[in-house]
């Protein structure tokens, strides 16, 4: 074995027990942990001395563990050469991270010998890479092995010392062609004239590590998007030796990511423009109604008497149907205002639900309604849209009552991992399941007018403002046996 052999394996190896970015994992071929980088120790927060000999499993979590999810995962990188994975991982302190995975099986004449873990920190970081270490043999078969990262090692002036298979996938040259050649080369030109790759390498030698994303060639001159990360090597002197150089293809994510972005924006465009039409239009529709119910009422005052019954009938007509035009352009107006004040505050939810009984008080005496709120959680969003859902939510539920049964409405919450889930359950009249689908589009109705006041809009607002506050809600109900209105808000909104 040469020297110049040598002393590239050695810096191989050095790329890989010096990086600090990725956790590079080593398993034999039944999960146990059999090597442990620094990258590792940073992210989980066990050492070496204290994880190594333990079962991968350690890691996940209860749920994931109740799934035999790292067994699956490792027999089905066993099975198709590799597997990957994202969910939350648990640290030695206990708290959690998002950890990407990839797994990759390690090869012996053709017999899995165990497997490479890489793992990526997508809680903090946007990129990551992996590689693991435990003995010459095994560095350089889990190095050349893994296809979905480009693990490339570089001399101290940036020249290319070895190459794996993830590379020659997303670069597109065999070893034969590009090693001895400089990084520079996958550049684009207006890159190497900006001094683009003399920069990133500069960054890594003198803070040990850069990270870049952009447009890189490949050798048929097609352009990629890479996320590439320089980590500078070291020898016992402190000089730096070299350089690890890890890339990943994410073109078709950026791809994705920008496409997302304009429908995004189309979206939210379309979304603004119906919004001020709808409000326009509906200030637009009350004059007409205005004048209508102002003739209306000047008919009835004027030529009330020397009308017949069907005179007076229509007069009457006329007049309840200009009430309930502005009864649904109010609830219309109110729908488009809904979301329209961006300002997150925190709100207490057992505070919004006591407010409402007193607001309400004449009507839950009058019903002689009892109100069971359970604690409920103080949370950030939108006050008065809150309100708005508690309130529609309680006022349907003694709406919808039954004959010569007081109303008896139960509210609780649920705290789950993302989100707080809500539940207003009710002994009211219930509904026939095969029309709950409707009765959160706004204008629809499951009842007659006559028989329940209403413009089809309240379950509507409870949509759009659960929605709003990155949530849902949904109903089950037992025609005669009554209602329970789930929904959900999100713990932490970013944006509205």
């Amino acid at each position: 074995m040469s020297l110049t052999y040598l002393n590239s394996h050695q810096r191989l190896l050095k790329m890989v027990e010096e990086i600090e970015d990725y956790a590079i994992v080593l398993l034999d071929e039944y999960g146990n942990i059999e090597n442990w980088n620094k990258g590792a120790q940073k992210i989980k927060g066990y050492t070496a001395a204290e994880i190594i000999g333990k079962n991968f499993s350690i890691f996940y979590t209860e749920a994931d563990l109740a799934e035999n999810l790292p067994t699956k995962l490792i027999n089905e990188a066993a099975r198709n050469e590799k597997v990957t994975n994202e969910g939350w991982r648990i640290r030695k302190d206990g708290t959690r991270f998002w950890g990407s995975v990839l797994i990759t099986a390690i090869h012996n004449d053709g017999e899995v010998i165990g497997f490479t873990k890489i793992i990526r920190d997508m809680t903090a970081i946007k990129e990551t890479e992996d590689a693991l270490r435990k003995s010459e043999d095994r560095y350089h078969k889990m190095v050349s092995e893994v296809v979905d990262y480009a693990i490339v090692l570089l001399d101290a002036d940036g020249n290319i010392e070895n190459w794996n298979k993830g590379a020659e996938r997303i670069k597109g040259y065999l070893p034969a062609e590009i090693i001895g050649k400089n990084f520079r080369l996958f550049y684009t030109p207006e890159d190497r004239k900006n001094r683009v790759p003399d920069q990133i390498i500069s960054t890594a030698r003198y803070q040990g590590r850069a990270q870049q994303d952009g447009w890189r060639v490949r050798k048929d001159g097609t352009l990629f998007w890479g996320s590439v990360t320089i980590t500078a090597l070291y020898d016992d002197e402190g000089i730096v030796t070299g350089f690890s150089k890890v890339t990943r293809d994410l073109t078709e994510k950026r791809k994705s990511e920008k496409a997302h972005e304009e429908h995004m924006l189309d979206l939210s465009r379309r979304n603004s423009e119906l919004e001020q039409f709808t409000y326009i239009a509906s200030h637009d529709l009350q004059e007409p109604l205005r004048t209508i119910s102002s003739f209306n009422e000047l008919l009835k005052e004027q030529y009330y008497e020397q009308l017949d019954d069907d005179g007076r009938m229509f007069t009457d007509m006329i007049e309840q149907s200009a009430d309930r035009m502005r009864n649904l352009i109010h609830g219309l107006l109110d729908y488009t205002r809904i979301g329209t004040r961006k300002s997150l505050t925190e709100v207490n939810c057992n505070t919004v639900v006591q407010d409402i009984e007193k607001d309400l008080y004449k009507l839950i005496s009058e019903t002689n309604t009892t109100i069971i709120s359970h604690p409920l959680p103080i949370l950030q969003g939108l006050k008065m849209e809150l309100i708005q859902l508690f309130q529609n939510l309680i006022s349907n539920a003694i709406k919808y009552r039954k004959k010569n049964l007081a109303p008896v409405i139960e509210i609780r919450a649920e705290e789950h991992r993302e989100h707080w889930q809500f539940s207003l359950s009710d002994n009211g009249i219930g509904m026939d399941q095969r029309y709950i689908h409707k009765i959160f589009m706004i204008f629809q109705r499951l009842h007659n007018r006559d028989e329940y006041k209403g413009n089809g809009i309240g379950l509507a607002n409870c949509k759009k403002i659960a929605e709003l506050h990155k949530g849902d809600i949904w109903v089950h109900s037992v025609l005669g046996e009554g209602s329970t209105f789930y929904f959900t808000i999100a713990k932490h909104i970013d944006h509205l």
